[in-house]
């Protein structure tokens, strides 16, 4: 039997296929947190533009689906570029997306990566394919680097590494496994406070109080180091509500807040997913009596993955210098790759490099010349 292609267009389409049962929950496969039906539906519902056009490649063997290529093609000046659908948002409301990956059949993998290409080959007014915050061993990585296009050159940018610690069986040796010995000490001393409550949203009806705190903290956080926090965004706020509100009712949300004499010192904000607690957010009160509020919120939450008999907690990327090297060595590589037709390239670099520096020299000899003419 031969595998047989389609590519979904429209999100009427897409409802249409339910493909969140008949392929996410295939046992088979393994997906990654940003590329569940849950996260991708509710990025189109806030962010997909009507200038842009979705280009999510499916491929079937009969009636099973054997592959799913999550993209769309967002819209540039001169065509559009090729992205996972979860990326490409302004910077001022992005959701950092990250460990996207083509979900294909381990078994189909070769013939579908082939038809994939073909696929992509027949996109005329695409000039440009990025994948941001993907992992050196993903499928996606291994294709763009191999994919050819006459004309074209890539550019790969290493932007962190992936942090995975091993849900321990004991709070006792999780506390042992945490690399820095500071943290450790901090984390013992957490764990003998008696005056610390933790409160869970457990109800649809709770999501309004935990967020506003969880908002609240955040920015605040940020905005005393002069910068936005990534809740001021109302579009990114009205994002993640909807899919916590989707989480919570599926039983994969964990969020949580920790209290001290009736006041909210932090909010934990994560997922469950295959087996795996992913840390997404948190906010941390500047008033907290706790000298490492970090790993009091960590450990919490790795008590609950232990009480779920989750395998692993991911702290998802972060730099090398980042605080997340402190709790465990990092795991894997994670690129953004840019590929695309040379002349592209080339506009981008001047009106990045070349047209900045012009115009500056410009508006300089501008005001010289208003300068003279009022010195006179």
């Amino acid at each position: 039997m031969a595998i047989t292609t389609e590519v979904i267009e429209d999100i009427q389409q897409l409802t249409t296929l339910n493909f969140s049962s008949d392929f996410f929950t295939n046992a088979e496969l393994s997906t990654a947190l940003c590329t569940t039906a849950e996260w991708l539906t509710h990025w189109l519902t806030h962010y997909l533009t009507p200038q842009d056009r979705l280009f999510i490649c499916c491929h079937r063997l009969g009636s099973k689906f054997i592959a799913i290529y999550p993209l769309y093609l967002k819209k540039i000046t001169l065509g559009y570029e090729l992205r996972f659908i979860g990326t490409g948002e302004p910077e001022d409301s992005e959701v950092c997306s990250e460990f996207q990956d083509f979900i294909i059949h381990p078994y189909y993998l070769n013939e579908s990566l082939t038809l994939f290409t073909e696929q992509v080959q027949q996109l005329a007014t695409c000039y440009r394919i990025c994948f941001d915050n993907i992992l050196s061993d993903s499928h996606c990585f291994h294709w763009l680097k191999g994919y050819t296009k006459t004309g074209w050159r890539s550019q790969h940018q290493l932007v962190g590494q992936r942090f995975v610690m091993p849900v321990a069986i004991s709070e006792t040796d999780q506390i042992k496994q945490l690399v820095q010995s500071g943290l450790r000490r901090h984390a013992r001393r957490f764990t003998e406070r008696h005056d610390i409550d933790v409160i869970y949203c457990n109800e649809q009806n709770q999501l309004e109080e935990f967020f506003s705190d969880l908002i609240q903290l955040h920015n605040s956080h940020w905005q005393s180091r002069g910068k936005a926090g990534a809740f001021s965004s109302q579009k990114f706020c009205n994002f993640h509500k909807k899919l916590a509100s989707s989480m919570l009712q599926q039983k994969n949300l964990l969020l949580f807040k920790l209290v001290c004499q009736s006041q909210t010192i932090a909010v934990f904000y994560g997922f469950y997913h295959n087996l795996t607690l992913y840390y997404y957010q948190s906010g941390i009160s500047s008033l907290s009596p706790l000298p490492n509020t970090g790993i009091a919120i960590h450990l919490i939450a790795l008590q609950n993955a232990r009480e779920k008999q989750v395998g692993h907690y991911d702290l998802m990327k972060g730099r090398s210098s980042s605080y997340k090297q402190q709790y465990v060595a990092a795991t894997t590589p994670v690129y953004s790759i840019n590929h695309s037709v040379f002349w592209l390239s080339a506009f981008q670099t001047f009106h990045k490099t070349l047209l900045p520096s012009r115009l500056k020299r410009w508006s300089q000899s501008v005001r010289l010349a208003f300068q003279k003419s009022f010195s006179k």
